[in-house]
Order: C-alpha cells, then structure tokens, then sequence
C-alpha cells in the first residue's frame, strides 16, 4: 500500500474526480464504485477492481473487505478525511471507493441459456430508474438486460450506487434498438413492448418461452421499430398515463418469474 494521501491536489485524486463525467470514464474505459456493499459484491463477483481508496478513519471498519481485495490483487490505497470528502461520491459516502474496468458489453457476451429472458430499456434519462431496473433484473434472475440508446450510461456512479450493486450480477448489454430488435429476431426471441395503447393486458401473454420485455422512457415511450413487437399494457385505473419506469419493469418481470414458477 503506497503512502497516506493527504493533498486534494494529488494527481490521482483529480483523476478520480474526472471519472464523474461520462466522457472520462468512457476515454479511460474506468468507473466509480462508491461503498462498501456495492464493493463486497463486486469483489466476491470477481469484477475489474484495480484499486481501493479508504479514508483513513475506516480502515478497521473495513479491515475484512480490504484484506480480501488485498489478496485477490487489487491496490489499496490510504487517504485523508478531507480527500475522501472530495472523491467521495453521494451524499452520504461510507468512507471507502473502487475504481474497476468498464466490463464488455457487446450482445455477443450475453449469456445463452435455453430460455431466456431479457428486459431491454431504450432511452432512460434518469440514473436512479437505471439502477433500480437493474436492481429488479437481478432479484427476477434474467437473462440480461439489454440498454439501447440512453441518455445516461450504465456505469454512471449514480446508477451504481442506485443498482446496490447489480451492476455486477446482471449481464449488460449496450446497443442500438435496430440492432438489438434484429439480434433478438434471429434468435427466435419473442419480443414484448410496454405501451398504454396496447389492446392486450400483460397478464393474457404467455411468459414461458424466449421472450425479451421492452420499456421506455415515461415521457416519449418507444421508438418506432419496436412497433413490429407484439404491444402489451400494465391496466391503469387512475387518471395518470403512465407508470414509473422502474416500476413498470418490475410489474412485467415479476409476471415472467410468476408464469415460470408455475
């Protein structure tokens, strides 16, 4: 471990900073990891951690976690109070961050299953609804989640603190819709739109073969190529249009996991 850092002006806190921006993270192909569950998992799921920085007053509050990272290889390094409150991320930063590789995210690197189930999501803006889809995708089991043309990236440190740590349990995905709907087509791929003008209640479909569920943003909905999938819609009774994002995705998922339990 190299020596205590004490100086905000440190090369390597500037260059911390810098990965809060996409541009940053996306050139230098890094990202944040900010607190210590997030971290636990992402080294028990042998994630790209390369380093570890630590304010110095939590040290023995981490000592488990930092010796684990210390044996499977990772850098650890020690800083002061004032230079964690200036990497840190959040508002409430545990103290303690990583910095990991950006995994690859090509369709290509899905896993393959014989029945699978994908939720794509194509252009979320929020971070947060991001992290929560990805936290649902993890606790549905899916095959992947598939993102396509979003205005925020999945490795947005806000998206991983969002996700809880999911970020490193579900397989990721990151393309284009035209791509995405011909990848899911040649594989036979039922694919499933959400919509409010859909005839057919989500409920009336049949889950339990390949499928692939796809949701949009809250305000514009879906692109016009996902017109071509079969339109389903979650039944509202109140007077709002639309749900939730992160919710509607759970609502579809959790239909999914229903249907094959049974």
């Amino acid at each position: 471990m190299d020596q205590i850092i004490t100086s905000v002006h440190n090369p390597s806190v500037k260059n911390l900073v810098k990965l809060r921006q996409r541009r940053d993270r996306n050139r230098r192909h890094l990202m944040l990891i900010d607190g210590a569950r997030a971290l636990r998992l992402a080294l028990h799921k042998a994630f790209p951690v390369s380093t570890i920085y630590f304010a110095e007053e939590v040290a023995h509050t981490y000592a488990d976690l930092l010796q684990r990272a210390r044996v499977t290889g990772v850098a650890l390094q020690e800083v002061s109070a004032a230079v964690f409150h200036k990497i840190g991320y959040g508002d409430n930063p545990d103290g303690i961050l990583g910095v990991a590789s950006q995994p690859g995210t090509t369709l290509g690197a899905l896993p393959v299953t014989g029945l699978p189930l994908y939720l794509v999501t194509e252009g979320l803006e929020k971070p947060g609804n991001l992290g929560a889809i990805l936290r649902s995708a993890d606790a549905a089991g899916i095959t992947g989640l598939i993102v396509c043309d979003s205005h925020t990236d999945v490795w947005n440190p806000n998206v991983v603190r969002a996700s809880q740590g999911a970020f490193c349990t579900v397989p990721i995905a990151i393309a284009s819709a035209p791509e995405v709907f011909e990848w899911l087509r040649q594989r036979h791929i039922e694919i499933l739109v959400a919509t409010p003008a859909a005839e057919q209640c989500y409920t009336e479909i049949d889950l339990r073969r390949p499928s692939a569920l796809v949701v949009g943003a809250e305000h514009a909905g879906v692109s016009a190529i996902w017109h071509r999938a079969i339109p389903i819609r979650i039944p509202m009774a109140g007077q709002v249009d639309s749900l939730n994002v992160a919710q509607a995705a759970s609502i579809l998922l959790f239909e999914a996991v229903r249907q094959r339990s049974q």
